[in-house]
C-alpha cells in the first residue's frame, strides 16, 4: 500500500475543513440559538420547543423528510441504529446479542437485496404524496447528521457523537463505527414493525399443542369439547367496539361438530422448542427497548356526547417503556402537511397524532393474518417438500452472521417454502413449519396508509389510506366536521372449508402445506368492520373484538367476556356529556382499573354475604371486599414515590390472593399444566363457569365437578384468609399491597428510571377538534415519558445528558400533559433552538 505524502495529508485536511464549514458553520440568529447554512436548493428549518420537540418547516415533502431525519438523529441516533441492527439480525456485531440470537431473527427476515427490491417494486397509491422520495430524503437527513458528527470527531470534538459509540460504554474498547443509513435500513425496520404490531395470528402450534394435551387426557370427543370451552371461535359475551345497531356479522359456529386431529404426535415438542426461541428473542428485544408488547387503547366521543359540541379523542398505543422511549415526537409543517405526533425511526411519518384537520390513533387488531403451514419433507432430502404432487426445493439463503466487531463469523442457512419462512423443524418425522401472510415481501405497500395519515384532510381521505393496510390494526379518526370513525383494518385469509383427507378446516389449527389446504382468497375493504358516527355517540377499543360474530380470528380466547375494554365502555355509557378533562379522567380510571376485579368481585361478595352469618373469617373480610372499588388506589399515605407506598384497600390484597387460588381450584384438576400456563382464556372461562346456565357461552364440561359455585368461592376465600393472616397478622386493615412499579428498559447509556404502574399508553394524546372553526387550532395535549431526547454525550470530557431526556416523566406520573403545538406562533413563542439546514435534491 502506498504511503500518503505530507502534501496529500494537507490536501485531505483542507477538504475535511471545507466539509466542516459546509455542514456546520455556526451563525446565531437573533433571539435564538441557530445553526445556519446559507446555500442549497431549499432551506429546511427545525425549531425545537421547550420540551425539545423538533418542528420541521419546509416547502417540499422531501425537505420535511430531510429535516425529520436530521432531527431524529439528533435525538435518537443510537436507538435507530439498534432498531436497524435488530431488524437485520446484526446485534452480535455490537455486542448486544449472540450469533444464535441473530440467526433466530434472520430466519424471518429478508436479505438486503430483497429489501431494496421491496422498495423498488413499491408503487404508492398516491404518487403526489411522494412517499418514496420522502424516505430517501429522510435517509439523507440522518446521514447529514452522521457526517457532521464524524467530521467533528476527527478533530477531537465528540459533542455530536452519542456516548454509546464511545469506548467503555457499550463495548470495552474502540470507537464503534456509525454506519451510514440506507433506504434498505428503513424498509427493514418497517418490516419488523409490521410483523410485530400487525402480524397477528400464527398461533396454530400453540392451539394444536393444547388440543393434543386435552385429547390425550380426555379422549378425542371430550378433549375437543373442552378445547372449545377454553378457546372458543366465537364468544357471544365478548365486548365489541361496533355496537349491534351499527353492524353485525352472521353468527359463526362456535366449533365444528366433528373432530379429526390428523397432526403429528410430536407437535407439542415442536411448539415448546419454538416457544423457547421466541421467548428468548422477546427478552432480548425487551432489554433493548424494542417493541414486543401491544395493549393499546383508544376512545372517541362525537359532538352530541361532548360538552363543547366538538369531537374528542384519546389515543394510547401501549408498547412498553424504555429509555429512550420506543417512539419520539415530531412536527411536520409545510407542503400540505401540518401535523404533530409520534413517529418511529423507520421513516418521516407521523403514525399517531393531530393535524389541523383531524386527530388519529391506532391499536393492534389481533385478527388472523398469519397461518402456520406444515411442510412434508422428502425423507431423502430435507430441503425438498411435497407440494401439488411433487417434491419442490426450498429456497435456501446463506447468511453470514458476524460476532463482535466482525472479528468472527458463522455462515448459517435460512429456508423458505412457497408459504413463507421456515421457523421450526421436526426432522425425525420429516416435517417443517412455515409461516404465511398476505403481505410477504410487500410490507411497504401493506403499511402505506400509516404514511398517508399525516396529510388526510377529512374522514374520507383517512379511510382511503386505511384501505391500503394489510396487517391487523384498528384505526380511529375525529375531525373538524364532527365526524368520528373506526376501522378494523387488514387483509384476512379466506380458507377452504375442507382440506387434506376431507378434514374440516379449523382456523385455530395448522394447515397442511401439501397444496390441499391453500387459501382460496383474501378479504377486501368491504369485509373490513367499520363504523362512522355511531348512534350511541362514542366508540372504544382496547384490542378487543371489533364486531359481533367476527369470523376472521383464530379464537376469541383473547377477546372473551370480561375484556379490559369493558371499563372504558361502562364509563362512556354512564354519562350524557363529556368534557376534555373527562377524557383524561376516563384514562386515569381505566389506568388503575383491576380487570379481574371488575368482572369477578361481585361473585365473591355475593358468596361471602351468604356465608358470613355462619363463618367468622368470611364475615371479617366481607366489609373490606365491599368497600373496594376494583381499582389500584394510592390516595392515602404512604403514597408513591415513598418506597413504603402501598395501595389503600385490604380488599385488593384479599381479592388478588383469592383470584390466584380460585383459578387453580377450578381448573388445575381438569386442565393440563402446560395449558394452565396460558392465561388468556382463564378470566373469560371463569366468568362462564360462574354464570352457569345463564352463561352467554354455554360450556361443555363441569369445571366445578358438581359443587355449588358459591361453596367453591367461599372455600377458596377461607384459604385466602388463612394465608393472609399468616403473612400479615390478624389486623385485616394492615393487609395492604405494595404499589406496583415499572422500571424502564435501558436501551443505551441513559440510566433507567422507575415509576408506579399505570395501564395506559406509551404515548398518550387527548384531542378536541373545533367544529368548523378554522381560525381556532385544535385543542390537544400529549406526553411521551421519560422525554423526547435519548442523547447523552461528551463535552470537554464531561458527560452531558439532554435536559429533555426525563422532563416528561413527572407529567406522565401525575396524569398531566404538555400542549401539542401546531401553529408557528405558538411554537416560536416557546422555542429553544433554531437550526437551518440545506436540502439539495
Amino acid at each position: 500500500m502506498k504511503r500518503k505524502t505530507p502534501k496529500t495529508c494537507i490536501v485531505v485536511a483542507i477538504i475535511i475543513m471545507l466539509l466542516m464549514f459546509s455542514v456546520g458553520a455556526v451563525a446565531p440568529a437573533r433571539g435564538s440559538n441557530a445553526t445556519s447554512i446559507q446555500f442549497g436548493c431549499e432551506l429546511v428549518t427545525i425549531i425545537r420547543d421547550n420540551y425539545g420537540v423538533p418542528h420541521v418547516f419546509a416547502r417540499s415533502k422531501e425537505g420535511l423528510a430531510f429535516g425529520c431525519g436530521y432531527a431524529m438523529a439528533q435525538d435518537r441516533l443510537w436507538q435507530a441504529d439498534v432498531f436497524r441492527r435488530s431488524a437485520f439480525g446484526n446485534l452480535a456485531e455490537f455486542g448486544l446479542a449472540t450469533i444464535e440470537q441473530d440467526y433466530e431473527i434472520r430466519k424471518w427476515g429478508y436479505s438486503r437485496e430483497e429489501l431494496r427490491e421491496i422498495y423498488e417494486k413499491w408503487v404508492p397509491t398516491k404518487p403526489e404524496a411522494r412517499l418514496k422520495e420522502m424516505m430517501r430524503a429522510y435517509v439523507d437527513g440522518i446521514n447529514f447528521y452522521i457526517t457532521q458528527a464524524q467530521i467533528k470527531a476527527l478533530f477531537g470534538d465528540y459533542s455530536m457523537i452519542p456516548l454509546e459509540y464511545l469506548p467503555g460504554v457499550v463495548t470495552p474498547d474502540g470507537l464503534l463505527p456509525i454506519e451510514p443509513f440506507t433506504v434498505e435500513d428503513c424498509v427493514a425496520i418497517t418490516v419488523m414493525m409490521a410483523w410485530r404490531f400487525g402480524g397477528c395470528g400464527g398461533s396454530e402450534l400453540q392451539y394444536a399443542a393444547a388440543l393434543q394435551a386435552l385429547t390425550a387426557k380426555y379422549g378425542d370427543e371430550l378433549g375437543w369439547l373442552i378445547f372449545n370451552d377454553l378457546f372458543p371461535q366465537n364468544d357471544p359475551g365478548a365486548e365489541v367496539t361496533i355496537p349491534s345497531e351499527d353492524g353485525c356479522y352472521e353468527p359463526k359456529c362456535s366449533s365444528s361438530s366433528s373432530f379429526q386431529f390428523n397432526f403429528p404426535s410430536s407437535i407439542s415438542q415442536v411448539y415448546q422448542k419454538y416457544k423457547e426461541h421466541e421467548e428468548e428473542i422477546t427478552q432480548l428485544f425487551d432489554s433493548l427497548g424494542i417493541p414486543t408488547k401491544f395493549g393499546s387503547n383508544a376512545w372517541m366521543v362525537s359532538p352530541k356526547k361532548s360538552q363543547s359540541g366538538n369531537a374528542l379523542q384519546v389515543g394510547g398505543p401501549q408498547m412498553g417503556h424504555s429509555i429512550p422511549q420506543i417512539v419520539l415526537e415530531v412536527g411536520l409543517h409545510g407542503a400540505g402537511i401540518d401535523a404533530v405526533g409520534m413517529m418511529m425511526p423507520q421513516g418521516p411519518f407521523i403514525l399517531i397524532g393531530v393535524s389541523e384537520y383531524g386527530a388519529w390513533t391506532s391499536t393492534t387488531g389481533v385478527s388472523d393474518v398469519m397461518d402456520t403451514y406444515i411442510e412434508v419433507l422428502n425423507p431423502n432430502n430435507h430441503t425438498e417438500y411435497w407440494y401439488n404432487g411433487q417434491w419442490v426445493p426450498m429456497e435456501v439463503r446463506t447468511e453470514r452472521i458476524y460476532g463482535y466487531k466482525k472479528l468472527t463469523y458463522v455462515d448459517k442457512l435460512v429456508y423458505r417454502t412457497v408459504h413463507g419462512p421456515v421457523f421450526a423443524w421436526d426432522e425425525a418425522n420429516h416435517l417443517a413449519f412455515a409461516m404465511k401472510t398476505p403481505y410477504y415481501k410487500n410490507e411497504l405497500a401493506a403499511e402505506e396508509g400509516w404514511m398517508l395519515f399525516q396529510e388526510a384532510k377529512n374522514i374520507w381521505e383517512f379511510q382511503e389510506a386505511v384501505k391500503t393496510i394489510q396487517p391487523s390494526h384498528n384505526f380511529y379518526w375525529i375531525d373538524r366536521m364532527g365526524n368520528i370513525g373506526y376501522w378494523h383494518a387488514g387483509t384476512f385469509p379466506i380458507k377452504p372449508a375442507t382440506g387434506k383427507g376431507g378434514r374440516l378446516i379449523d382456523d385455530r389449527l395448522p394447515l397442511w402445506g401439501t397444496g390441499e389446504e391453500e387459501w382460496v382468497g383474501l378479504t377486501g375493504f368491504d369485509e373490513m368492520p367499520k363504523c362512522i358516527n355511531p348512534k350511541q355517540g362514542w366508540l372504544a377499543n382496547w384490542n378487543n373484538k371489533p364486531i359481533a360474530n367476527w369470523p376472521y380470528a383464530e379464537s376469541d380466547a383473547q377477546w372473551g367476556q370480561g375484556h379490559r375494554v369493558k371499563r372504558l365502555m361502562d364509563l362512556l355509557a354512564a354519562k350524557d356529556k363529556f368534557s376534555f378533562e373527562d377524557m383524561n379522567l376516563i384514562n386515569m380510571d381505566a389506568g388503575y382499573n383491576h380487570i379481574p376485579g371488575m368482572s369477578l368481585l361481585h361473585y365473591l361478595v355475593s358468596a361471602a354475604e351468604k356465608a358470613a352469618s355462619t363463618n367468622p373469617d368470611v364475615a371479617a373480610v366481607l366489609p373490606y371486599l365491599k368497600a373496594w372499588n376494583h381499582h389500584y388506589n394510592d390516595l392515602k399515605p404512604p403514597r408513591w414515590p415513598d418506597p413504603e407506598a402501598t395501595y389503600d384497600d385490604p380488599g385488593l390484597t384479599i381479592f388478588d390472593d383469592w383470584y390466584n387460588r380460585i383459578r387453580t381450584a377450578v381448573f388445575a384438576d381438569d386442565i393440563p399444566s402446560d395449558i394452565m400456563k396460558v392465561t388468556e382464556w382463564q378470566l373469560s372461562t371463569l366468568i362462564h363457569v360462574f354464570d352457569g346456565e345463564q352463561s352467554k357461552l354455554p360450556l361443555n364440561y363441569d369445571y366445578l365437578n358438581g359443587e355449588d359455585r358459591d361453596e367453591v368461592i367461599v372455600r377458596v376465600l377461607e384459604w385466602t384468609v388463612g394465608n393472609l393472616t399468616q403473612k400479615y397478622g390478624n389486623d385485616i386493615s394492615t393487609w395492604l399491597t405494595p404499589v406496583r412499579k415499572v422500571k424502564f428498559s435501558q436501551l443505551g447509556a441513559l440510566p433507567a428510571p422507575t415509576m408506579h404502574y399505570m395501564n395506559r399508553g406509551t404515548y398518550n394524546h387527548i384531542a378536541e377538534m373545533p367544529r368548523w372553526n378554522w381560525l381556532k387550532p385544535p385543542k390537544a395535549v400529549n406526553v411521551i415519558p421519560p422525554g423526547q431526547s435519548g442523547f447523552i454525550h461528551l463535552v470537554d470530557g464531561n458527560i452531558v445528558i439532554s435536559p429533555h431526556a426525563y422532563d416528561q416523566l413527572p407529567l406522565y406520573e401525575t396524569w398531566t400533559y404538555k400542549p401539542v403545538l401546531l401553529r408557528f406562533s405558538s411554537i416560536w413563542e416557546v422555542r429553544e433552538s433554531v437550526t437551518i439546514l440545506p436540502y439539495i435534491k
